[in-house]
C-alpha cells in the first residue's frame, strides 16, 4: 500500500471519530463540555450515546460517569437511569427516564 492509501485511512478514522456508533448514524450530536470533559451526545427515544471528544487522562467508564451524567441532563432534560450505563470511557450509551 501506497503512503497515500495510509494518510487516507487515517484520515477517515481521524474524522470518524464522534461520528457515532452504527445505531446513533444520522442522529444529529449535541456538543457539551461538563469540567475538562467534552462530550458529543445524541439521543434516540430513551437511549443516549456519550461520545467524549477530549483529550484527557480516563481510564474507566466509572471515572468518566460523573461528567457524561452532567452532559447527558444538559442536553436532554432528562436523568441518566442508575444501572444502564454501558460502554467504555471514550463512547457509552445509557438509558434516560424523562419527566413529561
Amino acid at each position: 500500500m501506497h503512503l497515500r492509501h495510509y494518510l487516507a485511512i487515517l484520515g477517515f478514522c481521524i474524522s470518524g471519530c464522534s461520528s457515532g456508533t452504527p445505531d446513533f448514524f444520522g442522529v444529529p450530536a449535541e456538543t457539551v463540555t461538563v469540567a475538562q470533559s467534552t462530550f458529543a451526545v445524541r439521543r434516540k427515544d430513551d437511549q443516549v450515546e456519550v461520545v467524549r471528544t477530549s483529550r484527557e487522562a480516563v481510564f474507566s467508564l466509572a471515572a468518566i460517569i460523573p461528567r457524561a451524567e452532567q452532559a447527558v441532563s444538559a442536553v436532554t432534560g432528562c436523568t441518566p437511569r442508575p444501572g444502564t450505563w454501558t460502554g467504555d470511557q471514550a463512547v457509552a450509551r445509557v438509558r434516560i427516564d424523562c419527566v413529561d
